[in-house]
């Protein structure tokens, strides 16, 4: 979430009165993330988070803000969208998609805990299991073949190790049996940031805009990569709360245990690549935050150096169901 498009007071005083939630008090942007503009909109009624939208077509975003409100009736904490005075779940604001959406409670979660990550873990489950119901369904847009493809663009402008590692791993992710794996649809961009929490418990999911029909192996491999790591350390406390927590619900199958590391490999390649690409190219915008893409090139080698503990971890969980 960053701020690309400005809007004045009078703008937004404007905009709100299509919508049955007060009249404005105050509102700032938010300096987080990289695909939208979002702000924190305060009314005489509450408070809420309004995104605009930068690049998703209407298509998308009505897949996006109808999960979310499927996700919210099902009892999974994802801020449900508010409907304007016409039902519709989407406006326009400055010759932009936008929705309002409800501001859950709690704070981004900094250090998460194994509490905390189990407690995820089974949410996650959860999201994956009722989504079965939901009856939409989006490609994925940073998926296998976006990887392949985008690597192979970005690989000439790598250089020494980094264009020799990113030319092995994707060697590697091509032989990933992808097709086998259960699929579903899935969060996708499930990081410390886009989760909320209050008093260690997590209170919210937000940041629904990578949402897909995937892999659901892949969605726990981000989570895993984002929320158990510390400073590019694996914190394996943090891992085996968060597989058991999935696991207790959505019991991972045999082919899925043996993939976890591949996954992992896949979702730090997603992330290098992705912010890498950023970088080449980068947005304009206000207060606009590029995340560093050597995060994800440093964590996609310790997976790979890792990788016979990491297999001894997903294997625990053979004994558990």
């Amino acid at each position: 979430m960053s701020v690309y498009t400005s809007i004045t007071s009078e703008e937004l005083t404007q905009f709100l009165t299509h919508y049955e939630v007060g009249t404005l008090v105050d509102y700032q942007g938010i300096l987080a993330g990289i695909e939208n503009t979002n702000y924190f909109v305060t009314t005489t009624q509450g408070v809420f988070v309004l995104t605009l939208f930068e690049q998703h077509t209407a298509q998308e975003l009505d897949y996006f803000l109808k999960l979310m409100q499927f996700w919210a009736e099902q009892g999974i904490p994802t801020a449900r969208p508010i409907s304007n005075q016409e039902g519709q779940l989407l406006s326009i604001l400055k010759a932009k998609p936008a929705a309002l959406v409800q501001r859950l409670p709690g704070s981004t979660i900094q250090t998460p805990n194994t509490e905390q990550c189990y407690e995820l873990g089974q949410w996650l489950a959860r999201m994956h299991l009722s989504a079965q119901h939901f009856p939409l369904y989006r490609a994925p847009d940073r998926g296998h073949e976006w990887r392949m493809q985008v690597g192979q663009e970005l690989l000439p402008y790598f250089q020494g190790t980094d264009h020799a590692l990113l030319k092995a791993e994707l060697a590697y992710q091509d032989s990933v049996n992808w097709k086998q794996l259960p699929q579903g649809t899935i969060h996708a961009d499930l990081f410390r940031d886009n989760a909320l929490g209050s008093d260690q418990q997590l209170t919210g999911i937000i940041d629904l805009y990578y949402a897909c029909y995937d892999a659901w192996l892949y969605d726990l491999a981000i989570v895993i990569n984002d929320w158990c790591y510390d400073t590019g350390e694996l914190n394996e406390s943090r891992l085996l709360a968060c597989l058991q927590g999935y696991h207790e619900l959505r019991p991972l199958t045999v082919l899925e245990r043996a993939s976890g590391v591949a996954l992992m490999r896949a979702a730090a390649l997603r992330f290098w690549l992705s912010r890498a690409l950023s970088q080449r190219n980068p947005p304009s915008g206000t207060l606009t935050f590029l995340k560093d893409p050597q995060e994800f090139k440093i964590k996609l080698l310790s997976i790979i150096e890792a990788t016979p503990s990491l297999e001894a971890n997903w294997h625990t969980l053979s004994a558990a169901k």
